[in-house]
Formats: structure tokens, sequence, C-alpha cells
């Protein structure tokens, strides 16, 4: 399974990636016959994608599969690798997609059931629906398309209003099989403890579980079994999943903090700095100092 980044993303759709934190993009997918569009491969993103889809669909995330008959909200996040399947008929869409620090100190979009692993992230709409919330991304395409200098923070608001929208909508024509409830208990289990370590915001907030180790004897597993429970739900090891999210605070701290490389390397759990760096590095290309810099 493949890992697609929001670079990645930008270079396949023929965007200009730009230097904003958050790298925010909307933008749509008009009159496509099926023919015409290929499936999404199943994969894991390290973006936050947020679509409002018209016709038939079938989707699947991790060990759920929804079918879309006619028009729905999708939420796709970084924790959750995906795909969808265009079936009969044509397709129209409008889709936004952000990194997670796009809302750094904005509010904490995981928090919403959306963006979480036992969460519902395909809705069907009705027409009346569907209308209302195609006019929260109409707006979203026209301010994203201005000068105004809180763009952002508006765009952000809409987001924040379609996230509401779907916590606050039951549907009932969601066709969703889950599979293997332990498994899906002891991936929550796991998300929410690693994502209980952040954000870090204070000096007294080192990581305490920064290795697979860690994780399972916090959840009373074996580590093994804990791994091979993420690889089946999540489609990537422990050590990955923490890495990931270890890289990505790393870099909210370079660029919002005024922490040095050395205290950052240290409240990420790493004795010495050098070994941070080769890690950030390897991550991300580009040493610490000089992804502050850039």
């Amino acid at each position: 399974m493949d890992n697609e980044t929001i670079e990645s993303f930008y270079k396949s759709q023929k965007f200009e990636l730009t230097n904003d934190l958050g790298n925010f993009y909307v933008s749509t997918i008009g009159n496509l016959s099926r023919c015409s569009i290929e499936p999404i491969p199943f994969s894991r993103r390290n973006f936050y994608k947020v679509s409002i889809l018209k016709g038939t669909y079938r989707v699947h995330f991790a060990d759920k599969t929804y079918e879309v008959e006619n028009q729905a909200l999708l939420f796709a996040n970084p924790s959750i690798p995906y795909n969808w399947v265009p079936l009969e008929g044509s397709h129209t869409a409008i889709y936004c997609v952000f990194t997670p620090e796009f809302f750094h100190h904005f509010g904490d979009i995981t928090a919403y059931a959306a963006f979480r692993a036992e969460g519902q992230h395909v809705i069907e709409l009705d027409d009346k629906q569907f209308h209302e919330m195609e006019g929260v991304f109409l707006k979203m395409l026209k301010e994203f398309s201005t000068d105004y200098e809180h763009k952002f923070d508006l765009l952000r608001n809409l987001v924040f209003e379609v996230l509401h929208f779907a916590s606050k909508t039951v549907s009932t024509s969601q066709k969703a099989t889950l599979n293997s409830s332990a498994s899906r208990r002891i991936t929550e289990a796991f998300l929410a403890l690693l994502e209980s370590q952040f954000p870090i915001e204070t000096t007294e907030q080192k990581l305490l579980l920064t290795t697979p180790s860690d994780y399972a004897n916090a959840l009373s597993l074996h580590v093994n079994y804990l791994n091979r429970t993420l690889k089946k739900t999540m489609g990537a090891s422990t050590s990955a999943l923490i890495q990931e999210r270890i890289v990505r605070e790393a870099k909210v701290l370079l660029k919002h903090s005024t922490l040095s490389v050395s205290e950052i390397a240290f409240l990420l759990g790493f004795r010495e700095i050098t070994h941070f760096s080769n890690f950030f590095k390897k991550m991300e290309g580009l040493n610490p100092t000089e992804y502050r810099k850039g």
C-alpha cells in the first residue's frame, strides 16, 4: 500500500504548492463519466480531505465499506487509509485538502467524529442537505480566489461548518460494514493514546511513549499483536504511525515556536540532537534547521 503526500497530490493535480503552513486548497471535479475517472488507490495520505460528491461510489476506509447511491460528504484523514471507486453514471465533486498544521491553535478537528477511527467517514445527503452543503463548498471556492487578508480564517470556519453539519446529521441510508470489532477497539485505543501526548505546548510535556513497546505495554498487549492489528486496520506499522505523528509535531514546533532544535529534540524523546536531525531528514528530506528557515 502506497503513502501519498500533500506534495505528490499537488503534483498529480497540477496545483502549485504554496509555502503556507497547512497547504489549503479547494478544487472541483466536474461532469466526469465513469470511463474518464480512475479509482483512487487504497493508501494513506499525510493530509486531510473533505469532499462533497455527487454520483454513485464505493468507498473503503480501513475495515469499513460505504456505498454512496446519490450524493454524500466524505471525510479523509492522515490516520486511516482509504480509496473510492466511481460506479455507473456521471460524477462531480468539490473538495478541499489541507495538512494538520492548517488548524494548529484553531481548534481540534480530531475531536469530530468524522475524523475519528470510529466515526462516520461518509455521510449520504438528501437533496436539501446536498444543496446546503454545496453552498458552503461553493463559498470556499469563491473565498479561496480572493485576496482578502483573513481568507484562511474564513476558510477554516467554513470547514468547521461542514464538520458541525456532519456531527449533527444521522444518515439513514448509509451502509457500512465493520470487520473485527476487537481490531477496531485496539486501533481506536492506540490512536487515542498517541494523540493524548500532543500538542507539545510547554517544556514540561516531554513525550513519555516513543516506541511500539511503550504503547503495547500501556495497552496491555503484546507488541507483535499490536503491530499486526495496526497493519491490518491502518496499513502501517506501529513504528511508522508513531514516527509520522512525531514528525508532524516537530514541524509545528520548528515553524511556530522559539524553542531551539535541541530543546525540540529533547521534548520529542530524542536523547541526542544528531538522532533527531537524522530522523527528521530521513522523514522530510531536510534537516530541522533547513526546514525552519524554509
